[in-house]
């Protein structure tokens, strides 16, 4: 169990969502969303699930970190913060932290907790399905116009074609990919930046 002070770390996911932040008690991982909103506490015990993902934060990537327990509730805390459309502040010290301090807190019942990385299967066939879609309407306009009506236009339907094979490829269903807990139980925090950096679209 973890014993020393916890730092907070708070981000925002986007325009519509407020700012979340998340700490770590003694015995359970909380999480304030906006000054007033509702907290949602997520005991050590109960916890069933670690996912880290790589998710788009505008033109740049971010880590995201998605808690589930038992009961099928999930909390998530991301790398970066949304300042405005384009612009994402960078939390990667605090977010360094609290992934650290949550992965020793969670030591006494490590057994019983699913390390994983990568999306959900889920998701991963949702967006194969879109791309598999994408890519067999564009192909099927693409050779109708191009080879059965000999018209050049069908070339306007190759971007779609080569959009969905790499849905394809990026989404192909698979299982997801375990990692040791001790990369960041053992870890060590990242040094406090001296001024806060922003991504600009």
């Amino acid at each position: 169990m973890v014993t020393h002070a916890m730092m907070e770390h708070q981000d925002r996911r986007n325009a519509a969502s407020g700012l979340r932040t998340t700490q770590l008690t003694a015995d359970a991982l909380v999480q304030q969303g906006g000054q007033d909103g509702p907290a949602l506490s997520m005991p050590y015990a109960e916890i069933c699930e670690i996912r880290l993902n790589v998710e788009m934060a505008g033109p740049s990537s971010q880590v995201v970190c998605r808690v589930s327990d038992r009961a099928g509730h999930e909390l998530a805390f991301s790398s970066m913060s949304w300042v405005r459309p384009g612009a994402y502040e960078l939390k990667a010290d605090t977010f360094r932290a609290l992934l650290i301090d949550l992965h020793r807190a969670l030591d006494p019942w490590r057994s019983e907790i699913r390390f994983v990385e990568g999306p959900k299967l889920g998701f991963m066939i949702a967006l194969f399905t879109v791309g598999t879609l994408t890519a067999s309407i564009c192909l099927a306009g693409f050779a109708w116009l191009f080879f059965w009506q000999e018209n050049g236009a069908g070339l306007f339907f190759l971007p779609g074609v080569i959009a969905g094979a790499w849905l394809i490829r990026l989404f192909w269903p698979r299982p997801p990919k375990p990692y040791d807990p001790d990369r960041y139980a053992l870890a060590k925090p990242l040094q406090p930046s001296g001024e806060a950096s922003s991504t600009e679209g």
